[in-house]
């Protein structure tokens, strides 16, 4: 009965875009200062990091440590433009993630909803310098592709500590901000971008 209802026969969902082959530069940008858990920028462009490798969506992908070290070496490196650290790091595009909203505590007041981040994501090409309207390849829209990742009450209680509800909410924010670039199946509840 469930089949006929159509659970087991998932959709299928195509990459929005394809990344290069070429280095990729995963940025992550808080200027809100809406993160209060100091590891969770790096742990986010790790896991998407290894998310987008383990699906084959990217082949060459240039480590964090890249960006720790610019940022010593360069005294204005947070007045610099996205593109501008994709090039100085030697990527050919950038993965720029911006947090717009963070959530994540031991005491929560909605249980639907107990711990929640929010960021939007677009793919710049570093290559370009003559023409500032083709530096975004994606999304065409001026503010990104909107994504977000929640956790439940229920989730954060067996999770107990802050540290490990940041951890898993990044996890979770990482695997959907990967199924972007790489065509994959819908889980039996999960709805297609934009659904």
């Amino acid at each position: 009965m469930l089949y006929a209802l159509g659970f087991g026969r998932t959709q299928k969902v195509k990459a929005e875009i394809k990344l290069t082959e070429n280095p990729i530069l995963i940025l992550v940008d808080d200027d809100n200062d809406r993160v209060h858990w100091p590891p969770a920028k790096r742990y986010l462009a790790d896991e998407v990091a290894q998310e987008l490798l383990r699906h084959k969506a990217a082949k060459q992908i240039i480590p964090q440590e890249t960006i720790e070290a610019l940022r010593q070496a360069h005294p204005d490196f947070d007045k610099r433009g996205c593109r501008e650290v994709g090039e100085m790091a030697g990527a050919e595009q950038v993965v720029w993630i911006q947090i717009q909203d963070f959530f994540a505590e031991e005491d929560f007041l909605d249980a639907t909803e107990a711990a929640f981040v929010q960021a939007t994501v677009k793919v710049i090409n570093v290559l370009e310098k003559e023409q500032r309207m083709h530096v975004r390849i994606w999304p065409t829209g001026s503010s990104g592709s909107a994504v977000t990742a929640s956790l439940t009450g229920a989730h954060v209680v067996q999770l107990k500590k802050k540290d490990a509800i940041c951890e898993e909410l990044t996890r979770e924010l990482a695997e959907k901000i990967a199924k972007f670039f790489y065509d994959h199946r819908l889980g039996d509840f999960e709805k297609p971008p934009g659904g």
